[in-house]
């Protein structure tokens, strides 16, 4: 891992420098304001940067033994191939070697079935037929599966699936123009779509119902992230505001009280992250008129969909929006964890275009999608755009 800092006038030119210096993939690990080294001088900019090393560029690299296939491990390689070595804490270095030194559990089996290879070609052992890789136990087992799901009534499954998503909810959507302006952040995992859905959303509050709208990023983590959605808001012509620590949350929702809706675009991380939904907590309780609402992509595992739900429900959240729906033909994961999420669906992202490809969740585009799958819905989607 490569860390350096870097000291600029403002947020924008430090993150510039570590644009260019460390690539889009490199990770802010802190910034702070720096008081003037002369009296009456502005304040400068401090940001702490990350960039990773490609491991499996270094693995590649080194010699492999030709009989048991491990490879060199040790301290001595990695030190020959990260030149910044000694200036890193010992704590990095620790977790940078660490992991290198333990033989991959793929190798080992890689070993073992050389070795089984080998007592074959010998005759010390017989090769194995096919069936005796399964027990009969299992085998029988697999088959009454298998009758079983043949005896399925499809008429049974329809019933089922469609009870399913007859328990959907439909979030009740706030029109804005109150005296104080409704705070909508947008929360979730990452690569699920919150900036496109920030800035569609954005579109669609501006453009179609006439709402005075601002956009709020508080991704600190990703580079680029801000830049999108400045772009974005410069397209649009909607104030932006970047914050990147907790006070300037409180600052910027004051200089934006005048708003009818202002959608805050936060960092993605893995829900299983517990730190990441602290922070989020953290952030979001001096403000309580802030609004949660998770992002979930259609494209999602179940299991994972799952996980997220759980994870961000300590915000609280108040309605799912669904994202990617266009890039899936299976639906019945992401139906049945919105049924268990109790939460209802807010909006729906269908594709890239801004703002075209979002839209109001409704009751029946959802029963169409979900009981009748994607080429049933594109013709509602289709007469709702044009």
């Amino acid at each position: 891992m490569r860390i350096k800092r870097f000291e600029a006038k403002d947020t924008q030119s430090a993150m510039a420098m570590v644009k260019r210096e460390l690539g889009e993939d490199a990770v802010i690990l802190a910034t702070r304001s720096l008081p003037s080294e002369e009296k009456g001088g502005r304040s400068r900019i401090e940001v702490v940067a990350a960039m990773d090393y490609d491991l499996d560029e270094i693995l590649a690299a080194e010699k492999v033994d030709a009989t048991l296939g491990a490879p060199a491990y040790g301290y001595q390689t990695v030190r020959r191939k990260t030149s910044t070595d000694n200036a890193l804490p010992e704590s990095i270095k620790v977790a940078v070697e660490a992991p290198l030194a333990l033989k991959p559990p793929h190798l080992e089996s890689h070993d073992l079935r050389i070795q089984f290879a080998n007592l074959m070609r010998e005759g010390v052992i017989d090769k194995p037929s096919p069936k005796s890789y399964q027990p009969e136990d299992i085998r029988s087992g697999q088959s009454k599966t298998r009758d079983k799901a043949k005896r399925a009534d499809p008429n049974e499954v329809r019933q089922w699936r469609d009870q399913i998503v007859d328990k959907i909810q439909i979030a009740k959507q706030n029109g804005g123009k109150d005296k104080c302006p409704v705070l909508v952040a947008l929360v979730g995992a990452t690569g699920v779509g919150k900036t496109t859905t920030a800035a569609k959303m954005a579109a669609m509050y501006t453009l179609r119902q006439g709402l005075r709208v601002a956009l709020l990023s508080m991704d600190c983590y990703r580079i680029g992230a801000t830049d999108q959605l400045r772009t974005y808001a410069q397209i649009m012509r909607l104030p932006c505001e970047i914050v990147l620590r907790k006070p300037d949350l409180t600052k910027a929702l004051a200089r934006l009280k005048d708003k009818d809706v202002v959608i805050i675009d936060t960092a993605g991380k893995s829900p299983y992250d517990e730190a990441h939904i602290q922070e989020l907590q953290n952030w979001f309780g001096p403000c309580p008129g802030i609004e949660s609402h998770l992002v979930l992509s259609a494209t999602t595992k179940k299991e994972d969909l799952k996980a997220i739900v759980s994870a961000y429900g300590a915000l609280p959240v108040a309605s799912l929006i669904l994202t990617k729906l266009d890039e899936t033909r299976a639906y019945a994961g992401l139906c049945q964890q919105v049924v268990a999420s109790s939460l209802p669906v807010s909006y729906l992202s269908t594709g890239q275009r801004v703002p075209e490809d979002f839209l109001v969740a409704s009751k029946g585009f959802l029963d169409t999608l979900f009981k009748q799958g994607w080429d049933a819905a594109a013709p509602y989607l289709a007469a709702k755009f044009q």
